[in-house]
């Protein structure tokens, strides 16, 4: 029976090792080399359209004075509908950046947007709505950007990126800052294509990380904050519960023996 009861303590000590880090994701090598900011990079770069993107645009007239009606190419006051591949919403008309690059937009057909900023379509329809409407005024921001934030293994999201130049500070404060569970020191940025991504190192426990966490997120980049593992706080649950069912195993056996 003494040996039994060794048997048992032993495999659950062992199984409870191994599943003290299970809920961990996104794990690197010890000496794993993180991509390195470049000392010049230009943190307030503005973003660039790309395919897939919903650009929301609002077309005036008469800097801004009236706004243009798409079901009647007029200008006044009223909700149009958009057509072409356009979904009306409270900032604008939306529509979705095909794989050629363009999007389709009443009364100026297909324009490229695909690489530009915000700031070169506003100037670039504006351009084209010169010679309908009197002092055209454009005003365009992308509907469907966003980030997803893991909080260890205790808490994620997906955070729209509300402003063109949102930062890693704005979106932890947005979210309740960093967990008492997660580490500040490594924080990771996961960008670009998953198959073979850009991965940064941001420490946020020191002064020192202030300048990286003042990064520019793109759509669909990945926040990770990588948890503390309090080992002693749940190699002690894990063996309370050891000892709870031994205790339980030997009140049986104790009884069965009478």
């Amino acid at each position: 029976m003494k040996k039994l009861i060794l048997y048992i303590l032993v495999a659950f000590a062992v199984s409870s090792c191994s599943t003290l880090d299970k809920s961990r994701m996104l794990k690197t090598p010890t000496n794993y080399k993180f991509k390195a900011f470049a000392d010049s990079i230009n943190y307030k770069k503005p973003y660039k359209i790309a395919v897939d993107d919903e650009v929301a645009i609002q077309m005036y007239s008469n800097d801004g004075y009236s706004i243009i009606q798409l079901t009647t190419g007029g200008a006044g006051g009223g909700n149009g509908s958009a057509g072409g591949n356009g979904n009306r919403g409270a900032g604008g008309n939306s529509y979705k950046v095909r794989t050629d690059s363009t999007i389709k937009v009443p009364l100026i057909g297909r324009i490229k947007v695909a690489g530009l900023s915000l700031a070169e379509v506003e100037a670039k329809i504006e351009l084209k709505l010169v010679n309908q409407f009197n002092s055209p005024f454009v005003i365009c921001r992308i509907s469907n950007r966003r980030v997803y934030l893991f909080q260890g293994g205790y808490n994620s999201s997906i955070v729209e990126l509300q402003n063109e130049n949102t930062t890693l500070f704005e979106i932890l404060a947005g979210s309740g800052g960093i967990y008492q569970e997660g580490n500040a020191s490594r924080i990771k940025l996961i960008r670009g294509d998953l198959k073979n991504p850009d991965i940064y190192l941001v420490d946020l426990s020191t002064i020192d990380g202030m300048k990286t966490a003042n990064l520019n997120l793109m759509a669909g980049d990945i926040i990770y904050i990588d948890p503390f593992i309090n080992y002693a706080s749940r190699i002690s649950s894990d063996v309370g519960s050891i000892f709870g069912f031994l205790s339980t195993i030997l009140l049986v056996y104790s009884v069965t023996q009478r």
